[in-house]
């Protein structure tokens, strides 16, 4: 917890004349401006100020995935110090691991960390996205693509679990006996359990012919169940792009 005084301190930075007027020049959305002779601190205290004064979601496009994984620790930080931006809305969007032509598979890492972040680009949950130049230059599909690969599973619906496991399949989750790892589920009669890369921990539904019953975490270790859901997006692609 950052306390009053502390955030104080840091608003002074808004009022020096070198950022007023980049924020006047954000603010109006149009051409460029230059801002040099920041250090590594001061940087991921001016980023997220400049982020606010945009008033719409920004690219960071930084050199490699080592360096979006600097910045990303640091930017997090100035976004608690100044209160600019909620730290939970600054994304890393990794690049491949891989080129093209080597014919090999990216890290399950890597997908994984991709399809979150696009994700939370198409539902609007992102205010500061840090890519690097090879993942900001690759093109991608539109955002209704991204938004057709989420499913929304809600308590009391009714769902036909083979269609479901299908679309599972489809969007790069792999079947297996016991979920244990992100981008893995398995069906055993009116249990579905499902492990999306964006939660902490799986998720088991239980169906009721095809009434969803319950939808509650479980740990993956012990596998047994813990809290209870309502509702969610569980079947998410955690392979795509």
């Amino acid at each position: 917890m950052i306390l009053p005084f502390v955030r104080e301190i840091f608003a002074e930075l808004e009022h020096s004349s070198g950022f007023e007027r980049v924020s006047r020049h954000l603010s109006l959305g149009t051409g460029r401006r230059r801002v040099s002779g920041l250090t590594a601190t001061a940087r991921s205290l001016y980023l997220p100020l400049m982020a606010r004064a945009a008033k719409q979601p920004v690219i960071i496009v930084v050199a490699d995935n080592k360096a979006a994984e600097a910045l990303e620790p640091m930017l997090k930080a100035g976004c608690e110090l100044t209160g600019a931006v909620d730290p939970a809305r600054v994304v890393r969007f990794p690049a491949h691991d891989v080129l093209p032509f080597e014919n090999l598979s990216p890290h399950p890492d890597v997908q994984e960390q991709r399809a979150a972040a696009l994700w939370k680009l198409v539902t609007g949950a992102v205010d500061i996205l840090i890519a690097p130049v090879e993942s900001a230059a690759l093109k991608l599909f539109d955002r209704e693509y991204y938004a057709g690969l989420a499913v929304t599973l809600r308590r009391g619906e009714e769902v036909d679990v083979e269609v479901l496991t299908s679309h599972l399949a489809s969007v790069g989750y792999t079947q297996m006996d016991l979920v244990e790892m992100p981008g893995q589920f398995t069906r055993r009669g009116g249990i579905l359990d499902v492990y999306s890369p964006e939660f902490d921990r799986p998720v088991r539904i239980e169906f009721f012919g095809d009434e969803i019953e319950t939808i509650r975490k479980f740990d993956p270790g012990t596998q047994r169940s813990q809290s209870g859901l309502d509702e969610r997006n569980c079947c998410r692609s955690p392979r795509r792009q």
